[in-house]
């Protein structure tokens, strides 16, 4: 077999010598090539996988952020909603309590009216009562050709008035009586 090896052009201490060689640069190059490129490859893979997992971690950080800021939005257009509402109970409320004011006011001011009318009636109503006295006095004495005394002016004033306050006027005038007497 020794010639073979020979043949096939294999020298056995240049082979041995190759593989010593061989082993030696293999040794180093593990030692100064590989193990490093592994360590930078592992570093490299162990970057990777966490940059993934903080990629996972900011998705489901920037979902729960979603849904906070959905739940915002619905607690802020819940409280709009509620002051809308609120603003409009309010609103109707003073509506309401101006309206009521308001009715009360027109109802104060009709009455003060009316109590003005009655007394503007009552003051027009003596006012031509003691005209329709003086008229009376005036048209007795013409009437009767002579001068009335103050006691028989009196009197007659007196029942003119009566006549005429009273709610059941008959249709005789004090001046008919008197003209009787």
């Amino acid at each position: 077999m020794g010639d073979a090896l020979v043949q096939l052009g294999i020298d056995w201490p240049r082979f041995i010598a190759q593989t010593i060689n061989f082993a030696i640069v293999l040794w180093v190059l593990n030692r100064f090539a590989f193990r490093p490129v592994l360590r930078l490859l592992e570093e490299r893979r162990a970057r990777i996988a966490e940059s993934l997992q903080n990629a996972e971690r900011i998705q489901k950080e920037l979902a729960a952020a979603e849904e906070a800021r959905r739940e915002i939005l619905q607690k802020a257009n819940a409280q709009a909603s509620q002051l809308i509402a609120d603003a409009e109970q309010t609103a109707r409320l003073q509506g309401e309590r101006l309206l009521k004011e308001a009715t009360e006011e027109s109802e104060r001011i009709l009455e003060k009216a009316r109590a003005r009318t009655e007394q503007e009636q009552r003051e027009s109503r003596a006012v031509v009562r003691r005209e329709v006295g003086e008229l009376v006095l005036a048209l007795t004495a013409k009437v009767s050709g002579k001068v009335l005394s103050a006691e028989d002016q009196e009197r007659l004033r007196a029942e003119t008035v009566a006549q005429l306050s009273s709610p059941n006027r008959g249709d005789t005038l004090p001046a008919a009586d008197a003209q009787r007497n």
